[in-house]
């Protein structure tokens, strides 16, 4: 519909100065009705082909506006690269962020019921070289584990069993894949108040009802895009400081002591601090 409007004021504009030529060759003493009717056409086509572009003009704008009010698109809505809503989050596919991007990172409750939906693809993962892989899980020690027992009308031993069995599920997928990417699981100091999914491209968030039971939960799609202070930029600095205060609890498929994880963190915050070091170093000089 599009080009064929373009094509109509196109053809009506070519007529109407065709006809202007054709008059300006045909003399005004010798052959006056032709000359007047060939003036006339080509004003008549001309002013249809320029009220025609302007109602196209006005007809799209209207239209936008039209569409921008009845989705809610506003700026800000803009601004915060959202790229999709899903009324039920169980509708969407996690294969492509999971496969397909380099580091990944997600923060859950439990995890299991995802972990165990999601397996073929992490161990697709897995097997990628150059990859990283963390989750961030409730700490079945924490007070919030009897809280979220409460809330998902469980048992707290139930719960833990959960939450280990969701450990236990990544850890076995890790060593069943080729092994050729990182994986780190945490425990959280806190609870999560939304589920979170980092990738390279974007962040998923589905938020937790405040209601007891289970229950249909809407999706959040942000797109990640550097150097902008956007939704993805807010979560992904939440991120980080998520990561600094966990308790790192397994590597690359096999659970760690107490000493190991502290080592393990501790020289992984060295290795942080010396990069920015360089970076600093590097912008400097």
């Amino acid at each position: 519909m599009k080009y064929l409007n373009i094509l109509v004021i196109v053809s009506l504009v070519l007529i109407g100065v065709i006809c202007y030529l054709v008059q300006a060759h045909i003399s005004a003493s010798n052959y006056p009705a032709w000359h007047t009717a060939m003036g006339n056409i080509g004003s008549a086509v001309l002013i249809c082909g320029l009220l025609t572009l302007f109602q196209n003009i006005i007809t799209k704008h209207l239209e936008d506006a039209n569409l921008r009010k009845l989705l809610k698109i506003s700026t800000s809505v803009h601004d915060s690269r959202l790229m999709d809503i899903l009324i039920d989050s169980s509708k969407y596919n996690y294969t492509n962020i999971i496969v397909k991007s380099i580091s990944f990172a997600a923060i859950m409750n439990d995890g299991q019921r995802w972990v165990g939906n999601n397996s073929p693809a992490l161990e697709q993962r897995f097997s990628r070289a150059n990859t990283t892989t963390e989750f961030f899980l409730v700490n079945p020690d924490s007070p919030f584990c009897q809280s979220l027992a409460n809330k998902t009308q469980t048992t707290l031993e139930s719960q833990k069993n959960k939450i280990l069995t969701a450990i236990g599920l990544i850890e076995s997928t890790y060593n069943r894949s080729k092994k050729k990417g990182d994986l780190k699981i945490y425990y959280l100091k806190n609870y999560p108040t939304q589920t979170l999914f980092f990738s390279d491209e974007s962040v998923v968030v589905t938020p937790y009802q405040v209601s007891s039971g289970r229950t249909k939960i809407p999706l959040y799609e942000y797109a990640c895009e550097e150097g902008h202070n956007t939704i993805a930029s807010y979560l992904f600095e939440d991120l980080g400081r998520v990561r600094d205060e966990s308790k790192l609890i397994s590597v690359n498929g096999q659970h760690l002591t107490e000493r190991q994880a502290v080592e393990t963190q501790t020289h992984e915050k060295k290795k942080t601090v010396w990069s920015k070091i360089c970076f600093w170093k590097k912008s400097i000089f």
